[in-house]
C-alpha cells in the first residue's frame, strides 16, 4: 500500500513538473492560415529566436511572410499583380519567409525576431478560370504581431 501511495505521489509531482516545463513554448507561435485570414495563437511574443508553425487549415496553398513595418498600408503593394514587392522591401525588413505549402499541412521555420512591429502574410496570388486576380493579401491573409 505504500508503495502504491508513493507512486501516486511521484507520478502526481510529475505531472507538476512536466506541465511547469508547459506546452506554451514562449519562444514558439502558430499561424493558422485559411481563406481569407492568418490567425496567430498570440498578437505579442518576446524577443529572439521564434519557431513559427504555419497551419494550412485552407483549401488553398498558402505561404507566410514576415516583414518589419509598422503597418501592412506601409509595404509596397503592386496592385497588377496582388503582391507585396518583396524585392522593394529593405533588406533589414525581409526577416523570411515559410514558402508556399498545401492545404491541410504545416510548416516550421525559426526567425530571429528582434523588439518591434511585424506583418505576417501570404503573398499568393492567381488568376482565376474567370480572369480575375484573386489576391491572398488583398483578400485579407494579413496580420500584424509585436514583438518585445
Amino acid at each position: 500500500m505504500k508503495i502504491a501511495k508513493r507512486t501516486v505521489a511521484v507520478v502526481a509531482a510529475m505531472g507538476v513538473v512536466l506541465s511547469a516545463c508547459g506546452s506554451d513554448d514562449e519562444s514558439g507561435l502558430t499561424a493558422e492560415l485559411s481563406e481569407w485570414s492568418v490567425e496567430l495563437s498570440s498578437s505579442s511574443i518576446d524577443a529572439g529566436e521564434v519557431t513559427i508553425t504555419a497551419d494550412n487549415m485552407g483549401g488553398e496553398n498558402h505561404e507566410l511572410v514576415i516583414v518589419r513595418a509598422d503597418s501592412p498600408d506601409d509595404l509596397p503593394f503592386d496592385a497588377s499583380t496582388g503582391k507585396v514587392v518583396e524585392d522593394d522591401l529593405a533588406e533589414e525588413d525581409f526577416i523570411g519567409e515559410i514558402e508556399e505549402f498545401e492545404a491541410g499541412t504545416k510548416a516550421s521555420q525559426v526567425f530571429d525576431l528582434e523588439a518591434g512591429t511585424y506583418i505576417l502574410f501570404c503573398n499568393l496570388a492567381e488568376t482565376e478560370d474567370d480572369g480575375t486576380l484573386e489576391s491572398h493579401f488583398e483578400e485579407g491573409m494579413v496580420t500584424t504581431l509585436t514583438v518585445g
